[in-house]
C-alpha cells in the first residue's frame, strides 16, 4: 500500500502493527487521521499554464518546504499533471521531490494522470490513465505505487468503479460528490432538505458509516470512504474567515489554542456521526490551497493536552493509511452495490462537440497502438518514424488528460473550451491522423454513400402517399410524416410487428435556467419547461440510397422557428437506425430525440465504465436523466407476447430519460449558459457558456425481444460498430483473438513494464467461478510465423500476477471480472520479442 510499510487493504500487517508504526496508542478510543492534499484542476477556470504559475508552484515549494521542516509531516498529491510541470520547471529540485516521494511523505493518492470521471470517458482511457500516470512514476526513479483512488471532486461516480479499480489493482477509493447530499453553496434551500430521500446519501447516513465496501456490477469489490463533509473539510482547523481556497484573501491565520480546539472537537462531534469503526477521516484540501502551515505542532498539542480528557489522537497520514486501519473492521461496514448518481446532470450532455473529439481521440489511439504493436511482431510491415514514440506518449498524454472531471464534461468556461482544451484535442488528433482537417464530429451526411440502383433496387423500396413517406428494407418498414415534421409514426419488422406507440424520433425543446454542470431542474428556483416540438410543424422528407444496401431518408423541420436537419439511414439486412441531428437551438434550451416505444417501461440497462447496470427510471429528480455512456435499453415492464423494447447507442456521452409509458429521450443539443434561479438570481457556478453554434448528435437504435444482460451487451456492441462506421471512426484489427462471443479485445499494445504485449478484455459474462476462454494470435498473424510462448495476467499498470499456460499457441484463462489485463510473449520471425 505505502512505501513505508508492508500493509495493504487486505490487512496483511495487524492493525497493532499499523497503529504502531503510525504513532498511535494502543489504548486510544478513537484516532482521527488528518489527510492533507489539495485538489488541483488541470485546466478549468484558467488554462494549465495560468494555474501553475499562479498557484502550483507555489503551493508545491511549500509542502516540499514542509515535509523538509516537519519529518512525520505527510502530504498528498492526487495525480501527476502539475508534479511533471513542476519536474520540469524545477529541476534543482527533482532530487528532493523524489526523495520525499521514495519516503512515502509525499503520498500519491491516485497513478492518474488527473481524477478523471469515471462516467464519460470509456474504460480504456480510466484505466490507460491511471498507467500513464504510475509510468510517468516509474521512469522518474519513484517507487511508490498507489493502491487507492482518490476522486474528491468528480460529479458522481460509475457503478463499475470497483471493477476498474480492480483491473488496476487499486483496493480503496475515495469518492466526495454523491447523489443527495448537500454542497454548501451549491443549493440555495435550507440544509434541512438534505439528503435527499432515497439517495445514496440517505442510506449511508442512514447505515452512520461513512465507510463501505463498494460492489460493482461483476462482483468486484474495494473499501470506499465518502467524504460526508466535503474533501476540504478540516481547512479551517488554524484559521479564521471563510475558506483557504483558491489563496483568495478570504481568511486569516488563527491559531490560538482554544479556536483550534473547538473546532478539532467539531470535526470529531460531525465525523462520529458517520464511524462505525474507531477511525475518522478528516480531509484537508480544498481547490489549490497551501500546505496548514506547522500541522504536525497543532496535533501534537492536542494530543499532549486534550488527548487524555477525549481519548481521541490525531495524526496526520495518507489515505491509504486510513483505509488500511479500517480494514481490519471490514465485518462492521455495510456492503452494497453503489450507484452515487445523478450528482449532476446537466453536464452529460454540455459541449458535445468535446465529447464527440475525446472519443474519437481515444479511438484512434487504440487503433494506432494496435498497429504499433503489429509492427513489433511482423517487422516488414514496420511504419514508425523518427520521434514516433515520444510524439505518441504526448498524444496519450494529452487524451488522458481529457478524462479529467472540468474536461470532457464540458464544464469549462468558452475561454478554456473553446482555448487550450480544443487546441489540445486538436493537435493530438492531428498527430494520430494527420489527414484530418477538421475534428470528426457525428458530420453531416455520415452514413451516406453513393449507390447504384436508388433506393428501390432490390429489397428496397419507398413510396409517398400525401404528406405520409414509406421505406421498406428486408429488415423494416418505416413510416415517416409530413405533416407532423417528419416524424417517424410507424415502424415495423418483418413479422409486422409494430416497435412504436406514438410519433417517435421526435425533437422536443425545454426551456431551462441550468448551466454547464445543472439542469434547470436540479436546484430550487430553476425552470424546466417543454416549448416546442418538432412533431407539432409541418416538414420535408426525402429518400436517398444508403450505405450497405439501405435507405437514408432526410428530413428538413422546424424547432423553435428555426430549421433542424435530421437524417435516418435504415439498414439494409439489420433492424436499426442510425440517425444524426444538426441543430441551432437558441439559448438556455435543452433539445431531446424521443422514441416511443409500444412496450411500458420498468427500468433501465445501461453500460457505464466498468460494467453493465440496471437503473429505475427515476430518483429524486423528474424528469431523471442517466448518463447514457455507449448503449443501453429500455427494458418492459411486461416482456415477451411479441414485445419490443428500444436499444440506444451513442457516438458520444450524453444524457437519457425514460417514462413509465415507455418514451425515451436523449439530449442531442444543450445550449447552458449560467444557473439562474428564480429567473435572476445566479447560483454558484464560476463557470459558463456563451458561445455554442450549431450541435451535432449521432445515435443509433435497435428494437428487440427480451434483453438480458448478454443480449444487450450484443446488441448495444453491433450499434456502436454501426456508429463507429457512419461516423467513421477506425475498425481495428485486433491482433488476437477470443473466438469467444462474450469476451472480447479493447486494446492492444506494447508492453510498458516488461517484454511482450499487453492485451486487454472486456467480459460481458459473470457465472460464478469465472468464465472460461482462451487467447489466440489472429490467423493472419499467425500465417505470418508469429506464436505465444509464455502469458501471464497482469493488473491495467502491467504488474504480473500470475503465469497463464499456454497450449498449442492459445492462452487458457479463466475471466472473473469485468475488465482483465493479459500480456503476451510473442516469438516472431525473423526477431524474436521476449
Amino acid at each position: 500500500m505505502t512505501t513505508t510499510g508492508a500493509t495493504d487493504l487486505a490487512g496483511v500487517t495487524s492493525e497493532t502493527d499499523l497503529r504502531q508504526r503510525l504513532g498511535v496508542p494502543a489504548d486510544a478510543a478513537q484516532v482521527m487521521v488528518l489527510t492533507e492534499s489539495t485538489h488541483w484542476d488541470p485546466n478549468w477556470l484558467f488554462t494549465s499554464t495560468e494555474y501553475f504559475r499562479w498557484r502550483v508552484r507555489r503551493c508545491l515549494d511549500r509542502a516540499i518546504d514542509a515535509l523538509v521542516a516537519e519529518p512525520r509531516r505527510v502530504f498528498s498529491l492526487e495525480c501527476v499533471f502539475f508534479p511533471d510541470l513542476y519536474w520540469e520547471n524545477r529541476p534543482e529540485r527533482r532530487d528532493l521531490f523524489r526523495s520525499l516521494v521514495n519516503d512515502g511523505r509525499l503520498r500519491f493518492t491516485g497513478s492518474g494522470v488527473t481524477t478523471p470521471d469515471t462516467l464519460l470517458p470509456e474504460d480504456e482511457l480510466i484505466l490507460r490513465d491511471l498507467l500513464i500516470g504510475q509510468e510517468w512514476l516509474r521512469t522518474r526513479g519513484m517507487t511508490q505505487e498507489p493502491r487507492i483512488l482518490y476522486l474528491p471532486d468528480s460529479f458522481g461516480h460509475s457503478p463499475g468503479l470497483p471493477a476498474l479499480a480492480r483491473a488496476a489493482g487499486i483496493g480503496g477509493v475515495g469518492v466526495t460528490r454523491i447523489d443527495g447530499m448537500r454542497f454548501p453553496g451549491a443549493d440555495m434551500e435550507s440544509a434541512g432538505n438534505f439528503p435527499r430521500p432515497g439517495t445514496s446519501a440517505e442510506f449511508l447516513l442512514a447505515e452512520q458509516s461513512a465507510d463501505f465496501v463498494w460492489r460493482g456490477p461483476d462482483g468486484s469489490e474495494v473499501l470506499a470512504h465518502w467524504m460526508t463533509y466535503g474533501y476540504g473539510h478540516g481547512d479551517m482547523i488554524a484559521s479564521g474567515g471563510l475558506s483557504r481556497a483558491l489563496g483568495l484573501p478570504t481568511s486569516w491565520p488563527d491559531r490560538r489554542e482554544r479556536r483550534v480546539t473547538s473546532r478539532i472537537e467539531g470535526y470529531v462531534e460531525q465525523l462520529s456521526r458517520v464511524a462505525r469503526t474507531p477511525y475518522l477521516l478528516l480531509a484537508l484540501g480544498l481547490d489549490f490551497v497551501a500546505p496548514v502551515p506547522d500541522l504536525v505542532d497543532l496535533l501534537d498539542r492536542w494530543n499532549e493536552n486534550e488527548y487524555d480528557r477525549t481519548g481521541v489522537w490525531l495524526v496526520n497520514a495518507g489515505l491509504d493509511d486510513y483505509l488500511d486501519l479500517v480494514s481490519h473492521h471490514r465485518d462492521v461496514l455495510p456492503t452494497l452495490p453503489f450507484d452515487p448518481n445523478p450528482y449532476w446532470m446537466g453536464f452529460y450532455a454540455s459541449r458535445p462537440d468535446i465529447k464527440a473529439r475525446c472519443r474519437d481521440l481515444g479511438r484512434r489511439l487504440i487503433d494506432s497502438d494496435n498497429e504499433q504493436a503489429r509492427d513489433v511482431i511482423d517487422p516488414s510491415t514496420e511504419r514508425s518514424a523518427p520521434g514516433a514514440t515520444e510524439r505518441r506518449r504526448r498524444t496519450w498524454w494529452r487524451a488522458v488528460t481529457s478524462n479529467h472531471h472540468d474536461y470532457v464534461t464540458g464544464t469549462s468556461p468558452d475561454r478554456v473550451a473553446q482555448g487550450e482544451q480544443s487546441r489540445w484535442l486538436d493537435e493530438a488528433l492531428a498527430e494520430v491522423s494527420p489527414q484530418l482537417g477538421q475534428p470528426i464530429v457525428c458530420p453531416d451526411g455520415a452514413g451516406a454513400g453513393a449507390m447504384d440502383g436508388g433506393p428501390d433496387a432490390p429489397g428496397r423500396s419507398w413510396d409517398r402517399q400525401g404528406h405520409l413517406v414509406t421505406v421498406r428494407t428486408p429488415a423494416l418498414t418505416a413510416t415517416f410524416d409530413e405533416n407532423q415534421g417528419g416524424t417517424l409514426v410507424s415502424l415495423t419488422d418483418p413479422d409486422g410487428t409494430e416497435c412504436l406507440l406514438a410519433p417517435s424520433l421526435e425533437l422536443r425543446s425545454y426551456a431551462e435556467s441550468g448551466g454547464l454542470w445543472r439542469m434547470g431542474h436540479e436546484f430550487n428556483g430553476g425552470r424546466w419547461a417543454l416549448t416546442d416540438r418538432s412533431s407539432l410543424h409541418q416538414a420535408q422528407v426525402s429518400v436517398s440510397p444508403g450505405e450497405t444496401g439501405g435507405i437514408r431518408v432526410e428530413i428538413q423541420a422546424l424547432l423553435e422557428d428555426r430549421p433542424v436537419q435530421v437524417s435516418v439511414d435504415i439498414g439494409h439486412d439489420e433492424p436499426h437506425l442510425i440517425v444524426n441531428t444538426t441543430i441551432t437551438a437558441p439559448r438556455r434550451r435543452s433539445v431531446t430525440l424521443a422514441v416511443h416505444q409500444c412496450a411500458p417501461v420498468e427500468r433501465l440497462s445501461m453500460h457505464q465504465p466498468g460494467g453493465l447496470i440496471g437503473r429505475g427510471l427515476q430518483r429524486w429528480y423528474d424528469p431523471t436523466f442517466w448518463p447514457l455512456h455507449s448503449f443501453a435499453a429500455a427494458v418492459p415492464a411486461r416482456p415477451g407476447g411479441g414485445v419490443r423494447s428500444a436499444v440506444v447507442a451513442t457516438a458520444a456521452p450524453t444524457g437519457l430519460h425514460a417514462t413509465p409509458t415507455g418514451m425515451v429521450e436523449t439530449v442531442v443539443a444543450r445550449t447552458a449558459t449560467k444557473e439562474l434561479a428564480f429567473r435572476a438570481i445566479p447560483v454558484m457556478a464560476p463557470a459558463w457558456g456563451l458561445r455554442w453554434g450549431t450541435q451535432r448528435a449521432t445515435t443509433g437504435w435497435i428494437w428487440a425481444g427480451p434483453t438480458d444482460g448478454t443480449s444487450l451487451s450484443t446488441l448495444g456492441r453491433g450499434l456502436q460498430a454501426a456508429i463507429d462506421r457512419a461516423v467513421d471512426r477506425p475498425t481495428p484489427r485486433w491482433l488476437v483473438d477470443t473466438g469467444d462471443s462474450l469476451v472480447e479485445v479493447i486494446a492492444v499494445k506494447v508492453a510498458d513494464r516488461g517484454d511482450g504485449l499487453i492485451v486487454r478484455l472486456r467480459n460481458w459474462d459473470h457465472p460464478a467461478g469465472g468464465h472460461q476462454t482462451e487467447l489466440r494470435l489472429a490467423p493472419d498473424v499467425i500465417a505470418g510465423g508469429a506464436t505465444i510462448t509464455d502469458a501471464w495476467r497482469t493488473d491495467s499498470c502491467e504488474r504480473d500476477l500470475a503465469l497463464l499456460p499456454v497450449r498449442e499457441g492459445a492462452v487458457q484463462l479463466t475471466v472473473d471480472s469485468h475488465l482483465t489485463t493479459v500480456r503476451l510473449a510473442v516469438r516472431a520471425r525473423p526477431r524474436s520479442l521476449t
